[in-house]
C-alpha cells in the first residue's frame, strides 16, 4: 500500500471520512491553499471543500488564515489527533461504566413482558467479533472445537485484544483441534498454565466448523465469506450435553505442547 493510501486509511479509522482525508493530504502536499486551489487539486466541489475543512478544523488538523485577498488553509501536525483520541477514550470509558446500569434499566423498563432471548444471531465480521468477545464473559473456562486460530479468521489487532482480555480475566481455555502443531507466535499472547490444546485425529472427528461451549452457552460460528454469521444458544441442557461430548473426545485426544517455532 502506498503512503497516501496508508495515511488515508489511518485517518478513516479515526472517524475522518475519505473526502476530508483527501483534503488534508492535499494541504500537506501543496502547502497553504485556498478552497479553490483545493477543489482543483482534489476534484471536490468548493462547497464540499468548506464542509470538509470544518471537519478537519474540529479535529485540530487544519487552521485558517484570513488574508486581504482571501482565506488560506494550512495542514496542522497529525499528532494533534491525540486530543481527539483522549476525548474518544473519555466518552468510551463513560459509556462502559454505565453499561450495566443501562442494562438493568432496560430490564426494568421491559418488565416481565420483555423479550427473554435464548438465541442470538450475529451477522458479518462485526457479528463474529461480538460472538468471540462474548466468550470473554465466561465465568471461569471455555471449550473450543477449533477449525483454525482466531487470527486466521479475524484481523490480528482484534485477535490480540481478545487474547489479552482472556488473560486479564484469568480464563482457562480447552481447544480441540485437528492441527498437529501449535506455534506460540500464532496464539500470542497466551497464559501457558491456562491455555490447553489437544490434537484429535480427523478420522475420529473432522473439525470443519467452529464451536464454543461455556457456562450455559453454545456458540456456532460460520466464517465462510459468503455466509458469515454466529448463533449463540443459551440453553443449560444443551450446554451440559455439549460439554460432556467435548470432554469425551478430549479424553481420547493427544496433549499438545506449544512450540516456540
Amino acid at each position: 500500500m502506498d503512503p497516501s493510501a496508508k495515511l488515508s486509511s489511518y485517518l478513516n479509522q479515526t472517524g475522518i471520512e475519505p473526502a476530508a482525508s483527501a483534503v488534508y493530504l492535499a494541504l500537506a502536499t501543496i502547502g497553504p491553499a485556498s478552497a479553490l486551489q483545493l477543489a482543483k487539486k482534489t476534484k471536490i466541489s468548493r462547497t464540499q471543500i468548506y464542509r470538509h475543512i470544518e471537519t478537519l478544523q474540529n479535529a485540530s488538523l487544519v487552521s485558517a488564515e484570513q488574508l486581504s485577498y482571501g482565506t488560506l488553509f494550512r495542514a496542522l501536525p497529525l499528532q494533534n489527533l491525540e486530543s481527539r483520541f483522549a476525548d474518544q477514550e473519555a466518552r468510551l470509558d463513560s459509556l462502559k461504566s454505565e453499561l450495566n446500569v443501562m442494562a438493568a434499566l432496560l430490564k426494568q423498563f421491559a418488565g416481565s413482558n420483555g423479550a427473554q432471548a435464548q438465541v442470538q444471531h450475529h451477522f458479518g465480521i462485526a457479528g463474529l467479533k461480538q460472538a468471540n468477545w462474548n466468550l470473554t464473559k465466561a465465568k471461569a473456562e471455555f471449550r473450543v472445537f477449533e477449525s483454525a486460530h482466531i487470527s486466521a479468521h479475524l484481523d490480528h489487532t482484534f485477535a490480540r485484544r481478545l487474547r489479552e482480555r482472556i488473560i486479564e480475566r484469568k480464563l482457562h481455555s480447552y481447544d480441540l483441534t485437528n492441527a498437529k502443531t501449535i506455534k506460540a507466535a500464532d496464539i500470542e499472547p497466551f497464559a501457558p498454565g491456562r491455555s490447553h490444546y489437544k490434537h484429535v485425529d480427523p478420522q475420529t472427528l473432522a473439525i470443519t466448523f467452529e464451536m464454543y461451549v461455556y457456562d450455559h452457552t453454545v456458540t456456532l460460528l460460520d466464517y465462510n465469506p459468503h455466509s458469515m454469521q454466529a448463533i449463540e444458544i443459551n440453553h443449560p441442557a444443551l450446554s451440559t450435553m455439549m460439554t460432556q461430548l467435548f470432554n469425551a473426545i478430549w479424553n481420547l485426544a493427544e496433549p499438545m505442547e506449544i512450540s516456540e517455532r
